[in-house]
């Protein structure tokens, strides 16, 4: 039986899945919850992060949270 070798996309998926789950916490640590957050598939292997899933409601109160802290 063949195993599959890891590749650079196989890499930049966990990367994606873990910033996802570290993003989450930080998140829920500020009141916050995305419940679509989720690492994706990476692009052109690259890490990525899916953040759908949000109401207009807590979109505009995080945009809120975050131009605050921003200044």
């Amino acid at each position: 039986m063949g195993t599959k070798r890891k590749t650079a996309a196989d890499d930049a998926l966990t990367t994606g899945r873990l910033a996802a789950q570290h993003l989450a916490a930080a998140l829920k640590a500020a009141g916050f919850t995305l419940p679509s957050l989720t690492g994706d598939f990476p692009v052109m292997e690259r890490a990525m992060v899916q953040l759908g899933g949000l109401c207009a409601e807590e979109a505009l109160r995080l945009a809120e949270w975050v131009r605050e802290r921003a200044r």
